[in-house]
């Protein structure tokens, strides 16, 4: 497994740092050197359990990455979104508010907290928190349909029902209305996905914009 390999190089650099020290080989930066190193390969093993959804071990070893400067703040945003996926909404809470502390005017940061925040029980505080983001962005796609899918998730079926007319009529080619549509003919009453609808005056339409001949 490459995870047990990673491990394995991992417990290798430790062991060479401390076979040198030992030695008396003094090199300049080697510290620097063997701890960045190390670090980088917490990342990867990480990374591995990331790529196997195993996201508590993952963020254990993000933990031990973020000690190298370099790699802090990749790390860190890294370690947030294991906690999220985990569902471990307090701890992902804290990372989310000290990204947005560090870079406030993210909207992916943005979404992302909306969306924990939802998930952590204050729903009607989230969804303040997406109309808020779609007043501000309101030719936003991903930002409607994690909207969209959210209400679905908390079972606002009628809000989901208004809001998944929207992204479809502003975004027809969305790959997530089938799978929407199908989701909420489970939770509203004669739910008609071919229903046509005339947009809200705050909805309006992206603008188009023209292709260019090269």
């Amino acid at each position: 497994m490459k995870i047990s390999i990673r491990l394995g190089i991992a417990f290798f650099i430790v062991l060479s740092f401390f076979s040198c020290t030992t030695n008396g080989i003094r090199v300049p930066g080697e510290k620097r050197i063997v701890m960045t190193n190390l670090a980088t390969e917490y990342y990867n093993i990480a990374e591995g359990y990331m790529e196997i959804k195993k996201y508590d071990k993952a963020a254990e070893y993000y933990q031990l990455a973020m000690r190298d400067k370099e790699l802090s703040r990749t790390a860190f945003y890294k370690l947030a979104r294991s906690y999220a996926l985990a569902k471990n909404w307090e701890k992902a809470t804290e990372c989310y508010t000290e990204l947005l502390r560090l870079d406030p005017e993210n909207t992916l940061l943005k979404t992302s907290m909306a969306y924990i925040t939802a998930m952590s029980g204050k729903v009607d505080e989230a969804i303040l928190q997406y109309k808020k983001l779609m007043e501000s962005s309101p030719y936003d796609e991903n930002l409607l349909e994690s909207y969209v899918a959210l209400l679905i998730n908390v079972g606002r079926g009628e809000d989901a029902e208004e809001s998944f007319f929207i992204l479809k009529e502003k975004f027809p080619g969305n790959k997530q209305l089938t799978s929407f549509a199908q989701q909420l003919s489970d939770i509203v009453d004669n739910f008609d996905a071919d229903k046509k609808i005339e947009l809200p005056p705050d909805a309006k339409e992206a603008p188009k914009t023209e292709n260019k001949k090269s």
